[in-house]
């Protein structure tokens, strides 16, 4: 029975000592405030991808199928190293059919706007 005393007690004290919010005296002390410091405002801009192709496929319409097939597509092309989906207003819709490529090598849009026709996506331009 006084071991179960003692368990209890001691599971008291920790909960006691755990849940304690207050901060220490000197550690507020310590903190000192500099009013006049400068102040770096952070302006969070449009993220402008970084690409050096852009492509447009009039014909993909959803995110789910016709996205995935264009991005496999294009990334089994000489010289793509990523693909990538234009920034969309809802993220169960393509309203902005554009692809960004980033390139390591030779590229050859005619051939990569070939390569998707064959795949059901005819009318894929490059954007100016």
């Amino acid at each position: 029975m006084m071991k179960l005393n003692f368990l209890v007690g001691l599971l008291l004290l920790s909960v006691v000592v755990g849940c304690s919010s207050s901060t220490p005296t000197s550690m507020v002390e310590d903190a000192a405030v500099d009013a006049d410091a400068p102040v770096t405002e952070v302006v969070e801009a449009a993220a402008e991808p970084t690409y050096d192709v852009a492509l447009t496929v009039p014909t993909m319409n959803c995110p789910f199928a016709c996205w995935p097939k264009v991005k496999e597509t294009l990334e089994h092309q000489p010289g793509v190293e990523t693909v990538t989906l234009a920034k969309q207003a809802d993220e169960n819709a393509i309203d902005n059919p554009t692809v960004y490529l980033s390139l390591s090598g030779e590229f050859s849009a005619d051939e990569s706007i070939a390569a998707l026709g064959e795949a059901g996506f005819s009318g894929a331009t490059v954007n100016q």
